[in-house]
């Protein structure tokens, strides 16, 4: 041996002998137990790669191979992993599958190497020789005993439906003995019903062992246990929920240098919501954030800073805090950093598009507050972007899975409306309704959409007494909408008193301008539900609301003057009422002035004008407007006849829930003819004319027959 080759090799030695321990001073590398010998080097080579020196990494595992080949096999294949570029593109996968085939023939290293085997062949199942090695491979080493083989194993089998759940049961159960991982898929599979567990205790049993388990390695001073131990306290997960013991094992997890304890004290602190608590939080953020590798805490001092929370605010160290943070991945901390940027005065192009590109990135990596401002952006086309209203949706509903309340209750919003994007969807108004509720949201709006939601059952088991509640939620903000719903739904419950009530409510919601409440109030007096009969009065409740705007007032109004109900009969004022709200879009004025035109009833007869006003109502989407005019189009009224026409219409009407519509289309489809016997030849003769379908009349009075 060369002095030179002599040299590294002695300091070779003496850096193994190092990483051995206080127990091999004064051994050189020969003289060192096997075992000791093998963490030397295990040790040296994960500093080599560390170092970014991996070839030196692989030099060093092979100096194993003359007396532990198995060792050699399995720590080079972990090496493979983690740096391919020891070998060409693509090769590692494949000379580390074989690696860890050879490694998993020794006693030794077999469960490890077969665990190790079906990571590598889950995540490159080209590698694999069958497509059941991987899972054969956990299988033997789960009956060996390895936790970790068996956690995985019952992983990948609960993911498959023709699985056996007693043996996913069976394998988390045992491997939750002490395997933390197993044993939080067991309580998530178990809460989540999706094995055959009778009874929830298991998960509790399980949670109790899990605390007492950490609370022995927690008093033998274990800095992981500790935090545990003060999770467990914090949330109730295996023993009574104490936040001062929680606060109490953090801290002495804290004192023993765990940034994990810092981080969850710091949430403990938020909790009080003092400020003495904000100031502790801030000096333990700073503890936390001194090695520079605390994402969260950069955060959380960046936000201390920003808001002046613990400390006088200071907006450039609330940036410089939140830059470090977004330097090193953080989503969070690009959101809060863009924030900073767009409220800059005067606004600078350079910072807004900074801030914008902030946003994009974190939105990408999952940040729902990053998503919701960017929908506000590009729904009004600011900070120098085009507007474009279906990638503003996008993030809308991004923002609104990720759990941002204020994105949850827009949602609601928009598909109870509907718009050029989002097309109406009560099934989706009230799931995002329900949620945004659920997450804090106090909007009245949301109560309105649940109670309708309720109180109509197409979305949801119909329960009138639920939306009842809702709906005095509202009232009891103030809302003169659910007063005129509340009195409304009365008249629908079988309450002593229901249709007074109603009456009481629809009357102070039109004290308080909710003009539709004169409109359920004029009914009232029209029918009789819950005050005497008055239609002099029902046609002043009509004509307040058709005064205040109202287009169903006017047409209410209109077929008053049109019937001579509470007024004197005047059908030309009729025709002007229908006219006036039809041109302001109300399509049941479309269908009231039609029948007018085709009766001649105040204005002079004409089937074409009826027609017409027909048209204007279906291509506006009304379902009753589509029924009408399929009929003019089947029987060739006011215009030629065009069946194929009517039909569409039909189907569109029966798809808005017009009930006659589906009643003509089931009378219109052709019946099954039987084929005539064989053995008679029957003369030829021309088939009988298909009956003329049975229509529903329109009544002069009321159009309504929807659903």
């Amino acid at each position: 041996m060369t002095k030179s080759a002599f040299s590294r090799w002695a300091a070779f030695s003496i850096a193994l002998t190092a990483a051995a321990g206080a127990g091999a001073v004064g051994m050189t590398v020969w003289q060192m137990r096997p075992e000791a010998r093998l963490r030397a080097v295990v040790l040296a080579a994960d500093q080599a790669v560390k170092d970014r020196k991996p070839k030196a990494a692989w030099t060093q595992i092979e100096s194993l191979r003359a007396t532990n080949p198995w060792a050699a096999d399995f720590y080079q294949a972990r090496l493979l992993l983690r740096s391919p570029e020891l070998v060409a593109p693509g090769a590692a996968p494949g000379q580390a599958a074989k690696l860890l085939r050879r490694a998993a023939s020794s006693p030794q290293y077999a469960d490890r190497a077969r665990v190790a085997l079906a990571e590598l062949l889950l995540a490159h199942p080209e590698q694999a020789r069958s497509p059941d090695e991987a899972i054969t491979a956990l299988r033997i080493a789960a009956q060996g005993g390895n936790r970790k083989a068996a956690t995985m194993l019952a992983g990948y089998l609960a993911q498959r439906p023709d699985s056996d759940k007693l043996e996913v049961l069976r394998l988390l159960t045992e491997a939750s003995e002490t395997n933390a991982g197993a044993a939080k898929t067991l309580i998530t599979m178990i809460e989540g019903r999706s094995l055959p567990v009778k009874s929830r205790a298991l998960a509790d049993d399980i949670r109790y062992r899990q605390f007492t388990s950490s609370l022995f390695e927690a008093k033998g001073g274990n800095v992981d246990a500790m935090v545990r131990v003060g999770d467990a306290y914090r949330n109730g997960a295996g023993v009574a929920k104490d936040i001062a013991l929680a606060s109490e094992w953090y801290n002495r997890a804290a004192g023993l240098n765990s940034n994990t304890a810092r981080m969850r004290q710091i949430d403990v602190l938020r909790l009080e919501n003092t400020p003495a608590a904000a100031q502790k939080a801030h000096a333990m953020a700073l503890d936390a954030a001194k090695d520079g590798t605390s994402v969260g805490a950069l955060n959380e001092l960046g936000v201390d800073f920003k808001i002046g929370r613990g400390v006088t605010a200071d907006l450039a160290k609330a940036e410089s805090y939140f830059r470090r943070a977004a330097a090193m991945g953080s989503a969070s901390a690009k959101y809060e950093l863009a924030d900073l940027l767009l409220k800059r005065e005067p606004a600078k192009p350079a910072e807004e598009a900074e801030a914008i590109a902030l946003l994009t990135d974190a939105a990408q990596a999952g940040n729902p507050g990053a998503a919701w401002v960017l929908y506000g952006l590009y729904d009004k086309g600011q900070r120098g972007l085009t507007a474009d209203p279906v990638r503003a949706f996008a993030y809308l509903t991004q923002a609104a899975k990720g759990g941002r309340t204020a994105a949850r209750t827009e949602l609601a919003s928009r598909y109870s409306s509907g718009d050029a994007v989002v097309p109406r969807s009560d099934a989706e108004a009230f799931r995002w309704a329900g949620s945004a509720l659920d997450s804090g949201a106090t909007s009245t709006n949301l109560l309105l959409i649940m109670a309708d939601g309720y109180a109509r059952g197409e979305v949801v088991n119909q329960d009138r007494l639920r939306a009842k509640g809702y709906l005095e939620a509202a009232v009891r903000r103030g809302s003169p909408r659910a007063m005129r719903k509340l009195g409304a739904l009365y008249f629908t419950l079988q309450q002593p008193d229901a249709s007074q009530n109603a009456v009481k409510w629809l009357r102070e919601a039109s004290l308080h301008g909710e003009t539709d409440a004169y409109i359920d109030l004029g009914r009232a007096y029209a029918s009789g539900a819950g005050v005497p009969v008055d239609a002099p009065r029902a046609f002043s409740f009509f004509e307040e609301a058709a005064n205040a705007g109202n287009l169903v007032g006017l047409v209410e109004m209109g077929r008053s003057y049109a019937t001579g109900y509470g007024v004197a009969r005047n059908p030309q004022r009729a025709a002007e009422l229908y006219l006036r709200a039809a041109n302001a879009g109300s399509a049941e004025a479309m269908i009231m002035l039609s029948y007018s035109y085709e009766v001649g009833d105040g204005v002079p007869q004409s089937l074409p004008q009826a027609r017409a006003w027909l048209k204007r109502g279906a291509d506006s989407g009304d379902a009753e407007s589509q029924y009408w005019l399929g009929l003019y189009l089947l029987e060739g009224k006011g215009g030629p006849v065009d069946r194929a026409g009517a039909l569409a219409l039909f189907e569109q009407s029966k798809a808005g829930k017009f009930k006659p519509a589906g009643a003509i289309l089931n009378q219109m489809k052709p019946k099954p003819v039987a084929p005539p016997p064989a053995a008679t030849a029957q003369p030829h003769t021309a088939p009988a004319p298909l009956p003329a379908p049975q229509v529903a009349t329109r009544p002069p009075l009321s159009v309504k027959a929807r659903s």
